[in-house]
């Protein structure tokens, strides 16, 4: 990797339910099997900072019930490596890590095994690790430039911008369950050229941007990046985006996209 990260985020989306007492227990076993990764802190409100008992989070998850009851669970680290967590327990599941971009590169394939056994237990609809640089200064000059905050944009998997235009593009590393294994077609995932795919023993597909995504040069990443996006998007799953004003992105959601995502608990 020759840049510097300025994101570093793990997220996923799916319809296993999270108030699912037992599933809920295991994904915290996950974060206390590694120390290095084993939260400090716990909240209901962002700013908020109750000592980590797994206990507590479990007894805030049995509660969420119904379609109206819904929380949203915070967790930090403050110590290397730090994090915000956030887990959505509520109709539009979410699970999401942002961690500190100076991670220790050293922690990098940890991050990635750690992602992939989340991942096995939630079993998103779709689910994102990637590690990007900076955006580029708008308006963009070049057409590299153009590359790296459209790659930065598509791999971000925010709910508020999922929900209405469906996945976007890849991560460094995206899993594919199912729902949307079905609507690309397994045969074109695991056929993407400059990428490794791995089939899920849970029904969805891996896709890795190289076989050590974590070691991508920037030139790399847009080169693979743009051949698997190219190969994936005769599909018409990922949203169609267009250029406006060499300053931002504009999505809409493709014709064979159904949304996945939803759950209501």
């Amino acid at each position: 990797m020759d840049f510097k990260p300025k994101h570093i985020d793990i997220a996923m989306l799916g319809t296993n339910p999270l108030n699912n007492e037992a599933l809920f227990a295991e994904l915290l076993d996950v974060l206390e099997s590694y120390p290095e990764f084993a939260p400090s802190f716990w909240s209901l409100q962002e700013r908020g900072k109750l000592p980590y008992n797994s206990d507590d989070l479990i007894n805030v998850v049995k509660g969420v019930t119904t379609n109206m009851t819904c929380q949203e669970i915070y967790l930090k680290r403050n110590k290397a490596p730090k994090y915000v967590g956030r887990i959505a327990v509520m109709p539009k599941q979410f699970i999401n890590f942002e961690f500190d971009p100076k991670l220790n590169s050293k922690h990098y394939p940890t991050l990635f095994e750690f992602t992939d056994k989340l991942v096995k237990i939630f079993k998103p609809d779709i689910a994102s690790m990637y590690i990007g640089p900076s955006n580029p200064v708008r308006p963009w000059e070049t057409k590299p430039e153009v590359n790296i905050a459209e790659i930065n944009e598509a791999t971000f998997l925010a709910p508020v911008d999922y929900f209405k235009v469906g996945p976007k593009g890849l991560a460094m590393r995206t899993y594919f369950g199912p729902h949307y294994v079905k609507q690309f077609g397994q045969a074109l995932l695991m056929s993407t050229p400059s990428t490794k795919t791995t089939l899920q023993p849970w029904g969805g597909v891996r896709l890795d941007l190289s076989e050590t995504p974590w070691t991508l040069t920037e030139h790399k990443l847009v080169e693979h990046w743009q051949t698997a996006m190219t190969h994936l998007r005769s599909a018409k799953v990922f949203a169609e985006v267009e250029v406006y004003q060499n300053r931002m992105f504009k999505y809409k959601k493709a014709e064979n996209c159904t949304i996945g995502g939803l759950n209501y608990v």
